[in-house]
């Protein structure tokens, strides 16, 4: 077994597991997800919940269960959560609940019912009661023979997506075909244990791309240029944003995004400031409340100036490179060898020039030294 472990915190009650299916996925459509995947993989590592990887969905709700875990958030490559930590808060008043799985559960019709594979929720207590049951891939004209769930008459849009599903009356059907999911919802049903449809808090808190289907991803992919036109042009943060995990002291220097002026607390009296941002707006609005400081726009993944603003005379300088090299806005268009070796290049010529600065980052380009399974 080849399952990668990523365990940054003490965060244990809910396991994160990332399916890759990125082998599945036509090339171009691989090279976007697989930059999504690792964007997404360090905002969860960087939250402190443990995070567990590999190609086959089975192996790893076993390999959680096994581990003690109480709760497992299964989610495929081409899934990203979105809207800071909405999700996660949503997830974590969910599992206050007594069920078995949560999820995108869908009325196949001739199929029987599927678990959508972008993202579910699973008791890995009960999981481990009922014989850790297999999930259960598709299978197209595959019949089977069914107990026939009973579903509600109202739909969340379509007409496949029940607001909830449970066990039926016992009356049997054959179906003609298996969706993902098809074996553990016959088993919850079956033993009659509550399965949940995923409510707006957490479908409005994430985001999947359909990379299985070109069409739909393609459709899909003007949302995330909009995102990085949206964060280049418009989005301005008014207020702080990260938390920084450092001693306070006082710097004579401090360079660091224009986004909050949590910084002022280590700001030596007399001190100067130097905003930087690839965002014109949010220099704009910065400049309006403290026009004593210094701004600079610059893009650090791409030709920067930023050293040349900074006066490479005072060591005692702090420079915040927040979560540039991981940025929800522009990771999906840029690979992790690439925002690597910028964050590393950039890093080494502030070093260069200011032996004793200080560097802070709220999520570097890459948070851990497993390389995930989409990149081998």
């Amino acid at each position: 077994m080849n399952i990668l472990e990523f365990t940054p915190g003490w965060k244990t009650d809910i396991a994160f597991c990332f399916v890759d299916n990125t082998r599945s996925y036509q090339s171009g459509i691989r090279e976007f997800m697989k930059n999504q995947a690792d964007g997404t993989l360090s905002n969860v590592y960087a939250k402190k919940w443990t995070i567990y990887q590999w190609i086959d969905e089975d192996a790893l709700l076993r390999h959680a269960c096994n581990n003690g875990h109480k709760w497992a958030v299964v989610s495929s490559t081409g899934t990203e959560f979105i809207n800071g930590s909405e999700f996660f808060d949503a997830v974590q008043s969910m599992v206050k609940k007594d069920f078995f799985i949560a999820g995108h559960v869908l009325d196949r019709s001739e199929a029987y019912y599927e678990l959508h594979h972008q993202c579910y929720i699973i008791n890995l207590e009960k999981y481990k009661e009922l014989g850790q049951p297999v999930v259960g891939e598709q299978e197209l004209g595959s019949k089977h023979i069914q107990y026939i769930p009973e579903r509600s008459n109202d739909n969340i849009h379509d007409d496949y997506t029940p607001l909830t599903v449970t066990h039926g009356n016992y009356t049997r059907e054959e179906y003609q075909h298996k969706c993902h999911g098809w074996h553990i919802l016959s088993i919850a049903f079956d033993n009659k244990e509550t399965v949940l449809i995923f409510d707006e808090t957490i479908r409005n808190n994430k985001k999947h791309f359909y990379p299985e289907s070109p069409k739909d991803f393609y459709k899909n992919l003007s949302w995330a240029y909009y995102r990085l036109n949206y964060c280049h042009t418009t989005f301005v943060h008014t207020s702080n944003t990260e938390t920084i995990d450092l001693p306070v002291r006082q710097y004579k220097q401090i360079v660091t995004p224009a986004s909050g002026v949590w910084f002022t607390d280590y700001l030596a009296p007399g001190g100067n400031v130097i905003m930087y941002d690839y965002n014109t707006a949010s220099l704009n609005y910065w400049q309006m409340q403290h026009p004593e400081y210094k701004f600079v726009q610059c893009d650090l993944l791409g030709e920067n100036n930023l050293l040349d603003c900074i006066d490479t005379s005072i060591p005692d300088t702090f420079i915040n490179l927040s979560n540039i090299f991981n940025y929800e806005g522009t990771v999906f268009f840029h690979s992790l060898a690439y925002r690597k070796y910028k964050e590393t290049e950039l890093v080494n010529r502030i070093k260069s020039v200011l032996p004793s600065v200080t560097i802070n980052f709220s999520m570097q380009s890459e948070l851990f030294d497993i390389v995930p399974t989409w990149h081998l």
